[in-house]
This record gives structure tokens, sequence and C-alpha cells, in this order.
């Protein structure tokens, strides 16, 4: 009994270490090579889904910045690696002429802005004093223009009343010998024949007195001889009239006097000329006071605001028109390259420098096939290494997938955004990145979808 008990214990306890030996050894050990098959098959399927493309690093934001025109470069305001900001001025070509439009739109829109400003603020006190001294003067103006008028007018009635004179001197000279005058002369000299008749018969009485040239009838006859003489003379210049060299005188005397008139005359046009203009000036002078005084009206606003949007409208076409031949920054960043120099011909739509943030840069993929393309999504992470530093792996992930394929040597490519995560700031634009994603098996894909 006690060796069949034995034997049942040594039975027991054989069971026993065989299903321990079964149970803590042989399953996990086949356990682990099933899943160690597992994980094998797996990393040989992870292989196959890892996706390999080259790309370049770019900044986010880049532009190749060109002129709207052609043209010779006249100047160039920044050099390759220069940090600039966004409406700084990089290039300019040739544009003299439309500089000078820029510069004189502004000026208009200045002083459109002056009068617009002055309008709204009305007049100062200064200038209202200015303005009454201006209607004093102007006032002042009237009245010497019009004295000097007055002088004018009077200087025609003297001229022409010097005219009216001579014309009756004249007239008074050429009307002479007159019937009365000549019987006047005629009734002198008869007189004087009578007077001599009578002293000679007085003196032939006495005549043969010794002491006859001392008496009074010699005297008596020499007087009246020459009372008769003087008579005859007279009598003869009477009826003679006036000589032509007299007549010619009174005449130059009309033409002189008519001269003068004439002259006199000519003057009165530009007398009342300035008196109109006196008082066109006082007028002007008053409106301008009582605009002053009064203020602008909504029209005159109206108007000036107008004027000011006009002139800065002109301004706005003046700059574009010389912002085409200008290269300005659209935003801040590092310029990168520069394509000319100075004096070179720019060829409109060709760019010219190449600007860039640095700052934030990424990855741009310029292999990536067709085939690949459809198992990616945004969001996905990837693997960079640079051959610029071979040796580090950055972390990154897909941003955006390109809608639309570029084809090159014949290749139809995908151009994918990757941001990597904590780039090294040795790394520079246009370096070559190698990435590698670890795209989802087919099923997955499909279940993510």
């Amino acid at each position: 009994m006690k060796r069949i008990g034995v034997i049942a214990l040594v039975i027991v306890l054989g069971l026993a270490g065989w299903w321990a030996y079964q149970t803590y050894w042989v399953q996990p050990a086949a356990q682990e090579a099933e899943r160690a098959a597992e994980r094998a098959a797996e990393e040989a399927a992870d292989i196959e889904n890892v996706i390999w493309a080259s790309g370049t690093l770019k900044p986010l934001v880049w532009a190749g910045l060109s002129t709207a025109v052609g043209g010779v470069v006249r100047q160039i305001y920044v050099a390759e690696g220069d940090w600039v900001e966004a409406g700084d001025l990089l290039l300019d070509l040739e544009n003299q002429v439309l500089a000078s439009q820029v510069e004189s739109a502004s000026a208009n829109v200045a002083e459109a802005e002056a009068a617009l400003a002055k309008l709204r603020a009305g007049a100062t006190a200064a200038e209202i004093a200015s303005a009454e001294a201006q209607v004093a003067a102007a006032e002042a103006q009237v009245t010497l223009a019009a004295g000097q008028m007055l002088e004018c007018e009077a200087a025609i009635e003297q001229a022409e009343a010097q005219v009216q004179i001579a014309s009756n001197e004249y007239a008074e000279l050429a009307s002479h010998p007159t019937e009365t005058e000549i019987a006047a002369a005629e009734a002198e000299l008869a007189i004087a024949e009578a007077g001599v008749s009578h002293a000679q018969a007085a003196y032939n009485v006495v005549r043969g007195d010794p002491q006859i040239a001392s008496r009074p009838e010699a005297l008596a006859l020499y007087q009246a001889t020459a009372t008769l003489e003087a008579a005859r003379a007279k009598a003869d210049l009477v009826k003679l009239g006036p000589t032509r060299q007299q007549l010619a005188v009174a005449q130059s005397r009309i033409a002189a006097a008519e001269a003068a008139a004439e002259m006199a005359r000519s003057k009165a046009p530009g007398a009342e000329a300035a008196v109109q203009a006196a008082l066109a000036d006082q007028a002007g002078a008053q409106a301008a006071l009582d605009a002053l005084v009064t203020g602008a009206t909504p029209q005159e606003i109206a108007m000036a605001e107008a004027r000011l949007l006009s002139a800065r409208a002109a301004l706005s076409m003046a700059q574009a028109q010389l912002r085409q031949s200008q290269i300005v920054a659209p935003f801040a960043g590092q310029v990168g390259a520069i394509h000319l120099r100075v004096g070179e011909m720019a060829v409109p739509g060709s760019a010219l420098l190449l600007l860039g943030n640095p700052a934030d840069m990424q990855v741009e993929t310029t292999d990536l096939r067709e085939t690949d393309v459809v198992r990616l999504q945004p969001g996905m992470a990837v693997e960079v290494t640079f051959d610029a530093l071979p040796e580090r792996i950055f972390q990154g992930r897909i941003t955006e997938i390109a809608p639309v394929s570029n084809t090159e040597k014949g290749s139809t490519n995908y151009t994918v955004h990757i941001i990597v995560d904590d780039l090294d700031e040795t790394l520079r634009w246009g370096m070559t990145a190698f990435v590698n994603i670890q795209a989802p098996r087919d099923n997955q894909l499909t279940q993510g979808q």
C-alpha cells in the first residue's frame, strides 16, 4: 500500500511538472515566437509602406519680384541677405518723369488739403483786416480814376473851346473888309483930303511971308498932309483885307486846337476803362471781404472736398504708374538673390529679386509620385533629413498636398508641404531634404477614410 501511494505521488508530481512546463514555458515561448513573427511581418509591411521623397527647404512666404514695365535699372537699394520691411523700396528703373508726376500730384493734394482746411477754419482777424485794407485801397483807386476822368473831360472841353475860339478868329479875319469898314475908311479919307485942302488954302494966304516955315499955317498943312497919307494908307489896307499869311496863321491855330482836342478825346476811353477797372477791383475786394466775413458756403466746401478727392485720385494714379517701374517689398523678409545689376535692362514679369522669410521654413517635395500621393493625408508624421546635417533626423508633419500635379522630365509628381519641428538655424533656403513617410496600409487608409 505504501508503494502504491509512492507511485501515485510520483505520477501526480510528474503530471504537475508537465502541466507547469507546458503552462509556464512551452506556451509562453510559442506565444513569444508567434508575436516575434507578427512583429517581423509588421515591420516588413511597414518598410513596404514607407514613402520616400526628396525636396527643398523653402520659406513659408517667398516671392520672385519683378517690375510691371521694362526699362533700365536705375538703382538697387538692397543687397543679398538684407532684411527689409513691408513697403520698403528695393529697386527702381529709370523713371524721372513718373517721379516728377508724383511730386506734382502730391503738391496738388497738399494745396487742395490746405484750401479745404482754410475754408473750414474760416478767416482770421488778420485776413479780414487785410481784406478791409484792400477794399479801402480799391475805393481810393476808384476816386483817383474818377478824378482823372473828370480832368480828361475838362481837358476835352477846354480843347474844344480853343477850337471854337480859333475858328471864330479865322472867320472874323476872313470876313474883312466889310462894306461899313470900306465906307468908314473912304469917309475918313475924304475928311483927310478936305483937311488938306483947307490947310493948303490957309498956307497959300501967307506963303509970301519970309517966316512961313515957322507959321502955324505951315504946321497945319504938314499935319493935314500926314493925316491924309495915313487915311489913304488905312483905306488901302482896309480895301486889301487879310493877307494869305494871316489866313494861314489863323488856319494853323485852328488845326493845332483841333489836334489838342483830339488828343484830349483819345485819353477818354483809357480814363473810362480805368474807372471801370477800379470799380471792378472795388467790387471784387468787397466780395472777398464779404466772403471772409460770412465764411464758406456748403457748396464751396463741397467743391473743395471734390477737388481734394480728385487730387488724391490723380496722386494715386501717378503713384501706381511709378510703382510699375519699382519693386516694393510686399512683406517683411530677407533678400535671397538679386538677378541683375544697375544699368541692365529689366524685362517685364521676369523675376529680378527673390524675397522670403527664412524665419519660417518648410520642406517642399519635388519628386513625390502620383502612386504615393493617394496614400497621404494632411497631418501625417514625417521624418526629414538634410544633406547638410545627415546625422540628424527631424520630425515634421504634412500641412498641404497640392491638388494639381506637375510634370518634370516626363514624370508626374505632386508637391507636398511639410512643416519641420525645431529646425536647426544653420539650415538655409534651398537646401536639399529627404523625407520618409510611414503611410498606412491600404486597409487602414480605407478604414480611416
